[in-house]
Formats: C-alpha cells, structure tokens, sequence
C-alpha cells in the first residue's frame, strides 16, 4: 500500500506537518510506503481554464504539479493538509485543487479510482464549527475527484506544536485514521 501526502501549508514544520505526519505514521504503522509533498515548496501554477485536460484528462501545464497527479494515479490513499488561511484553505492548497480539474470527466466523473483520504485541517480559531461549511466545500471539492474523505482531523487553536502534541486524543485520532487508510 501507498499512501501520499499533500501539506498546502508554507509552513513545513508548523501544526498542520506535525498531524500529517502523524496519520502517516498510523499508516506505515500497519505497513504502508509514504510519501509527502510540501505544496508551498514547489512551482505549482494556478488552473489556467484552457480546458485542453477536458479531452485529454491531463494538463498541458508544465511545472512542479505535473509529478503529482502521477503520485495521486499511482498511490493507494492520500492524505490532505491544510491550515484555514482567511476563511478557507492556503493559496498553495488551493491552486493544487484546481488543478485537479483534468482529473474529472465530461460527465463530472473521475477520472482516477477512487482514494480513501484523510483530511487534517488546522485553524487559528478555537471553535471548532467556525468554518464547517468551508470544510464541507474542500471535501466535496476533492470528493469529485475521486478523493473519498473518510475521516477529518481537525485541530483548534494550537498554539504551538508542542501544545498539539500534548494533545493525547487528537494525535491518537490522528495516528488511528492512518491505520484505518490500510484497513
């Protein structure tokens, strides 16, 4: 089994990397290979709407993306990363969203199979129903894609990673919905 990992967060070793991480580690826990990408890392264009994918199912666009939708063909499970940056996911999380446009069909169909994904989300707020509709809007998003989110981790208010590692349950749940993408 492969599971790949996307973090849309520009920062590589804040919260969001640290949960991430730890629903791999759940994964290789019950055998899988990993993998991980930092979004904001890489040179990843935003969707130009050339509509070209709409045929072809593949971007004519050449940049760091191109790699990834080999990893996302290619791997088991995948895991999504993103902290809330003004209501909704990063810039670099988003352009990678878009981008997976070419992975839809004429008839709003994937073009992939289906992948169990975990989705780790993290947000400055304490309250956790704060940005529930725009949590519902990434994972319908990535639904259409064929990426299947079958469990949400969801962090509020972390003030540091050492605080978020404190929290016994949270990185339980965490490394627990790693193991369940290999169940």
């Amino acid at each position: 089994m492969k599971v790949v990992a996307f973090i849309g967060s520009p920062r590589t070793e804040g919260t969001t990397d640290a949960l991430v991480r730890q629903v791999l580690n759940g994964a290789e826990d019950k055998g899988a290979d990993t993998a991980i990408f930092h979004i904001g890392l890489l040179n990843i264009n935003g969707c130009h709407a050339c509509m070209k994918c709409r045929k072809t199912g593949i971007c004519v666009q050449d940049d760091d993306m191109k790699p990834l939708f080999d990893e996302i063909r290619n791997s088991d499970c995948i895991v999504l990363g993103t902290p809330i940056y003004f209501y909704y996911m990063t810039a670099q999380m988003k352009a990678f969203t878009d981008r997976l446009f070419s992975l839809i069909g004429d008839n709003y169909e994937s073009r992939i199979a289906e992948k169990k994904t975990v989705f780790v989300v993290t947000q400055g707020a304490d309250d956790p129903g704060l940005f529930k509709s725009q949590i519902d809007s990434m994972i319908s998003a990535w639904g259409m894609v064929g990426l299947n989110v079958m469990e949400t981790i969801h962090a509020c208010a972390p003030s540091d990673i050492e605080q978020l590692e404190e929290d016994e349950e949270l990185m339980e749940k965490a490394f627990t919905a790693g193991q369940n993408l290999i169940d």
